[in-house]
């Protein structure tokens, strides 16, 4: 194809780029925005048929790629068309007219005329004569969907047009990418909410089930003890499901919410590697958004950890002992003495469960009433029983404390102990600091 002699715009190459750098520039302050996609798209195609220089008429739309049924499905148009063209062109075949052919090879297509180019082989009743610029829309390499552009009969093309149509479709495609991600991530966390809500409505229906049942059966001391050890019973099966609520919803935040996140901060880092040094004030706001992702990544990483460590699963009680010990360490400066723990212990995955939760609940009484700077952990074995033992070097606590009703703490770790037929003892003086004593029997 020939071009004709340059315009004025294109006989000035500082003008040209200048103008070609606003419409891209302003393209990408469009798609940029928080509107929702069909409204980024609409914006898009309107500020591309505002740029002259491309000879483009009031109509243009996009259609988005199925690659699985390898057909294009019509998304949204700017302009004015017949219900006839919306409705037949609800689905392109791959390969068919001039967009089923640009979804085939990739490539930018240019058509001078609707009526003279074989190519073009569907025809609407009120159709007129026009030309067309069909552009793939591709995000890392990947077909995402094409738009096409109505253009005058036999239009004297722009010289510079399919680089600046590429470039501009490469905006569009990494924009409807990033919006699916984040139409994903809206849904996982809409699941996870209903999840929460649904489980904390059980939580307080078990709750008053369990507060329903004490009070019917206070009237006789029998009663009272077939009471208790029901909600003994019930109050072990709330841990373990919330133990497995806890490793399960771990496990999603970690793997797919934090997988989205890093699939959206690959797309940000190929916006910004597609934009224009000169779009500074537009690098400086995906450099801003990238930092955003970067921490909200830190964060999914964070949030994991606490609700149950994977090295917990991974590699058992000793090894997760260590990192909780590291991390207070990191965090409170409090030094551990883990000389004492013995790797070989082999006991089930529930049981070390329960080992790791009464470490935790101490180091949290150790660190907000004990004011210790040493703390002793031993884990062993000795006439069939497993041991843990826990001392710090704080305050130390008096018998009132140990027997306070007010010590939920406490209360807890019996509670979880009880739940192996094993006993726990508390031993502490002011000034002397405390040990924490679980002895639990080993299954033949």
């Amino acid at each position: 194809m020939t071009y004709p002699s340059p315009s004025p715009l294109e006989q000035s190459p500082s003008n040209r780029v200048t103008e070609e750098y606003r419409i891209l520039h302003k393209v990408a302050k469009i798609l940029q925005s928080p509107s929702d996609l069909e409204k980024l798209l609409q914006d898009a195609m309107q500020s591309i048929i505002e740029f002259k220089e491309l000879k483009v008429e009031n109509k243009a739309g996009i259609f988005l790629a199925d690659e699985k049924k390898r057909v294009l499905r019509l998304f949204n148009t700017y302009g004015a068309f017949s219900e006839e063209f919306l409705e037949k062109e609800k689905e392109v075949p791959f390969g068919d007219c001039l967009c089923g052919r640009v979804a085939v090879s990739g490539e930018l297509l240019m058509s001078e005329s609707c009526f003279s180019d074989v190519r073009h082989e569907r025809t609407f009743s009120d159709m007129k004569v026009h030309g067309h610029y069909i552009v793939p829309l591709k995000s890392q390499g990947y077909l995402v969907g094409v738009m096409f552009l109505y253009t005058d009969t036999n239009p004297s093309w722009y010289q510079h047009s399919q680089e600046v149509l590429l470039s501009i479709g490469g905006l569009i495609a990494d924009t409807i990418q990033r919006k699916k991600l984040e139409e994903e991530l809206a849904r996982h966390r809409q699941t996870l909410e209903d999840l929460i809500v649904k489980r904390t409505e059980n939580l307080r229906a078990t709750n008053q089930t369990l507060l329903d049942e004490i009070e019917k059966h206070e009237e006789t001391q029998k009663t009272l003890l077939n009471s208790q050890d029901q909600l003994r019973k019930l109050s072990n099966q709330i841990q373990t499901i919330r133990e497995e609520e806890k490793s399960r919803i771990s496990r999603e935040v970690h793997d797919e919410l934090g997988q989205s996140l890093t699939g959206l901060k690959m797309d940000l880092l190929h916006v910004k590697d597609k934009c224009p040094e000169e779009s500074v004030e537009l690098r400086e706001q995906l450099e801003a958004m990238i930092a955003v992702v970067d921490n909200t990544i830190k964060s999914v990483q964070r949030i994991a950890m606490e609700l149950r460590p994977p090295i917990l699963d991974a590699f058992g009680i000793c090894e997760a002992i260590v990192w909780q010990a590291r991390e207070c360490t990191k965090k409170l400066g409090i030094r551990f003495d883990l000389q004492g723990l013995q790797e070989q212990v082999k006991i089930e995955q529930d049981l070390q469960t329960t080992l790791f939760r009464v470490f935790q609940e101490t180091l949290t009484n150790i660190v907000r009433h004990a004011a210790a700077s040493r703390v002793e952990v031993s884990l062993y074995t000795e006439s069939e029983c497993l041991i843990l033992m826990i001392r710090d070097n704080g305050k130390g606590m008096n018998e009132d404390d140990i027997k306070h009703s007010d010590s939920l703490g406490l209360i807890g770790i019996r509670e979880r102990v009880h739940a192996w037929e094993g006993e726990v003892e508390f031993q502490g003086s002011p000034g002397k600091g405390t040990t924490v004593t679980v002895k639990i029997p080993l299954k033949k």
